[in-house]
């Protein structure tokens, strides 16, 4: 059978969001900032109003299957979302990866040292791949301040030390960058800029 090939008209990265605990890409608005920036989103829960679920499946194979261009699978941080990448397991083995496991250690399944040791055993148990290393990620959303992120990512090595991996970079919101930096904490500070508003901050306009 002739078809196109869905991965075949952009040179740019590919984003696979497998996330469905928190799937925020299906707002409309954060997937046209992908796009406008070259990024080709496949967003499952997002395609699901336009397109039959299961023609979503060979997009994403696909996607995954073809070298020529970079492609990030964004998952949900428990084992509901780990099995979502499992039925694509085989084809990530065979194309190589590296599988980052981004820690906020201010959320309740992953505030110790070992509940994020246990956090990363059940997401490679259900993944059926293996965490490469630790993504630092400390935050307290509008409440996070340079205090806070140095006290979790305190938590977060602790954790690296225990499974024994490696940590790539600890992330920032950018204002925060330069503090961090001064620090020397060890680690490239990944910074981060927020494109548009999480479903319960929607502003509210109160008049006058």
């Amino acid at each position: 059978m002739g078809g196109t090939n869905p991965v075949a008209h952009s040179a740019g990265p590919i984003l696979i969001d497998l996330d469905l605990v928190t799937p925020y890409l299906r707002a409309r608005e954060a997937l046209r900032v992908m796009q406008d920036g070259g990024v080709e989103v496949i967003a499952p829960l997002a395609l699901s109003g336009f397109l039959d679920v299961p023609a979503i499946t060979p997009q994403i194979l696909g996607a995954i299957e073809q070298r020529s261009r970079s492609v990030v699978l964004d998952l949900g941080g428990d084992e509901q979302g780990a099995r979502a990448l499992g039925r694509y397991s085989l084809a990530v083995r065979q194309r190589g990866y590296a599988m980052y496991f981004v820690v906020n250690p201010y959320r309740p399944y992953t505030a110790t040292p070992q509940a994020i040791l246990t956090s990363i055993r059940e997401i490679e148990r259900s993944s059926r791949l293996t965490v490469s290393a630790l993504v630092s990620n400390p935050n307290l959303m509008d409440e996070t301040d340079p205090a806070i992120i140095v006290s979790g990512h305190e938590v977060v090595q602790e954790a690296a030390l225990l499974a024994g991996l490696p940590m790539v970079f600890l992330t920032a919101l950018s204002p925060f960058v330069e503090n961090l930096e001064r620090l020397k904490l060890g680690l490239p500070v990944l910074a981060l800029d927020r494109y548009f508003a999480l479903p319960w901050e929607a502003s509210v306009d109160t008049g006058g």
